[in-house]
């Protein structure tokens, strides 16, 4: 009879002990993120070379890429797709940003460092003022449409930054390896299922004519 409150003791003190090491995941910034194709990781070297860039056809940048991006299909590129926030915080800056067109910062903690997350190439429409108070999952906007002022004339995806510390920097590419050092790969800290399926090549979709 004395050893059934000693076991559940044991098994509770155990429970709590393995919860307090886990690492809590961060979810999906998108829909279908498991399938969704993947070319530009964080860390990758990328010219607006086609020989030097996954994405066909390559856009204009030029450095280290310091995000992941998330791609859509062709039937997507009429569709509306929403973009929900990976980690809870405020809103530090919704607007337009060279580079991005609509741009959207929080500043949040994650794994008990302060960070700043970027979610690029995003829609004015619906896009979350500065200030809101935003909780892991909540919808913060949509994506912009392809080739628009919006999406900054890029094709329609999803660019997912996490910058290290409380100062705002929204450079999606770096020019010099170490300078990743100031970012985050969102792999690391998102779930496995929200990390997006790698491609060594992603061919650009384009609109039915």
């Amino acid at each position: 009879m004395t050893y059934a409150p000693r076991l559940f003791l044991i098994i509770l003190g155990l429970s709590v002990f393995l919860s307090g090491c886990l690492i809590e995941k961060a979810p999906a910034p998108i829909s279908s993120a498991r399938s969704r194709p993947v070319a530009l990781g964080f860390g990758m070297h990328v010219t607006a070379n086609a020989k030097d860039n996954p994405i066909d056809p390559p856009e204009r940048f030029d450095g280290y890429h310091s995000g992941l991006d998330y791609e859509v299909t062709a039937s997507e590129l009429d569709q509306e797709i929403p973009i929900s926030a990976i980690c809870s915080g405020s809103v530090l800056y919704s607007g337009f940003a060279e580079g991005y067109g609509g741009v959207l910062t929080q500043r949040c903690v994650i794994n008990k460092e302060s960070v700043t997350v970027i979610y690029g190439h995003l829609d004015p429409d619906g896009l979350a003022p500065e200030g809101n108070v935003l909780a892991a999952g909540d919808r913060l906007g949509k994506l912009a449409a392809a080739r628009s002022f919006w999406s900054d004339q890029n094709r329609k995806h999803l660019h997912l930054g996490i910058h290290r510390g409380e100062d705002s920097d929204m450079r999606g590419y770096v020019q010099a390896p170490m300078e990743l050092e100031e970012f985050i790969d969102p792999a690391v800290v998102l779930s496995r299922g929200a990390r997006g399926r790698e491609v060594s090549v992603y061919r650009v979709p384009e609109a039915k004519k």
